[in-house]
């Protein structure tokens, strides 16, 4: 009895101690404890019926996916690279054409005058091949102004090749036209009666088919004191024609007279353009032209003139001493 009664007291202890110390334990405040991190849950995907999977709009509260919105991606295949955007394209502007500069070239010995005609004053002479910048035109269009070493002057068209003319003005500043002097009595020496024409003194017909020929009948002699030139237009049968126009040419054209005029007898003309002995080397051409519509002024035309085109051969001489040239006949067809 006594070992029982001893297991007994020693069952007893053993109870009340378990007891106490589960007393102690729910009487005592346990410490807070840290959340542990909140797993973001990955999307479900749902199969679609041809196959592939639907990303699931994610859990309310969680951030949108960034790249809800593009095509969903077939199962078994890359994704799609991102293509870059199409550049703009820029027009490319279209260059501004430069405008051809007008210019002109001197196709001959030509005279640069102050105005538009052979009555203004000379400023110089220029040989083939010059090249000017042209600054505006006559306003019957056949003269053109160039820049003539900083000063403003003037050439005969038909003796130049001119380029980018299309829009040339009218000059503005055209100097007023010179008032001619008061022409003097002295008359050109009356030329000599040419002989009596004879079958072979007439040059045969042109192969040019002119309206007119020339004859064979000058005489050129020594004259200091003046140079000129003087001569005929008859008819076939050796009568003289009044009214034919005859023109001057040196450098460029000069002067357009026509037979009978001014008084100096049936069928004559007569030009003395220098004033005095030509200067060395100067080529004159003389040949038959075609009159402008109204009556030629007294003294011939200078300026303005009409249509150029030699009706005859050229009667051609150049002057190398101061002498007069009598005779020289044109003889209608």
């Amino acid at each position: 009895m006594t070992n029982q009664l001893r297991l007994t007291r020693i069952r007893t202890v053993l109870l009340a101690v378990w007891l106490s110390i589960l007393m102690t334990g729910c009487g005592a405040v346990a410490p807070e404890a840290t959340p542990l991190p909140t797993r973001t849950p990955l999307p479900t995907f749902t199969p679609t019926p041809e196959g592939g999977v639907i990303a699931q709009p994610p859990a309310p509260g969680q951030p949108a996916n960034p790249e809800q919105g593009q095509p969903p991606v077939q199962s078994g295949q890359p994704a799609a690279p991102e293509q870059p955007a199409a550049p703009t394209d820029t027009p490319t502007p279209e260059p501004t054409p430069t405008p051809q500069v007008a210019q002109l070239v001197l196709n001959d010995n030509v005279n640069i005058r102050s105005g538009p005609g052979t009555n203004y004053n000379l400023l110089g002479t220029e040989r083939p091949g010059s090249t000017y910048r042209i600054t505006g035109k006559s306003p019957d269009g056949a003269w053109w102004q160039i820049d003539y070493n900083g000063r403003e002057g003037w050439v005969f068209g038909q003796l130049t090749t001119a380029t980018g003319t299309e829009n040339v003005a009218v000059a503005q500043n055209i100097p007023p036209t010179p008032i001619p002097p008061t022409p003097t009595n002295t008359p050109v020496p009356a030329p000599t009666e040419p002989p009596v024409a004879q079958p072979q003194q007439p040059a045969p017909p042109s192969a040019n088919n002119y309206p007119f020929i020339l004859g064979s009948t000058e005489r050129c002699e020594p004259n200091p004191g003046q140079t000129y030139f003087s001569g005929y237009v008859r008819d076939a049968n050796n009568n003289p024609l009044n009214g034919v126009c005859v023109h001057i040419w040196f450098y460029e054209p000069r002067t357009t007279k026509c037979s009978g005029c001014d008084g100096v007898g049936d069928g004559v003309w007569g030009f003395s353009p220098f004033g005095g002995p030509a200067p060395r080397g100067t080529t004159v051409e003389i040949y038959v032209v075609q009159c402008p519509p109204s009556p030629l002024p007294m003294g011939g035309l200078s300026s303005n003139f009409g249509d150029l085109t030699p009706q005859s051969p050229k009667w051609v001489r150049t002057i190398n001493e101061s002498e007069q040239c009598t005779g020289i006949t044109f003889y209608k067809k």
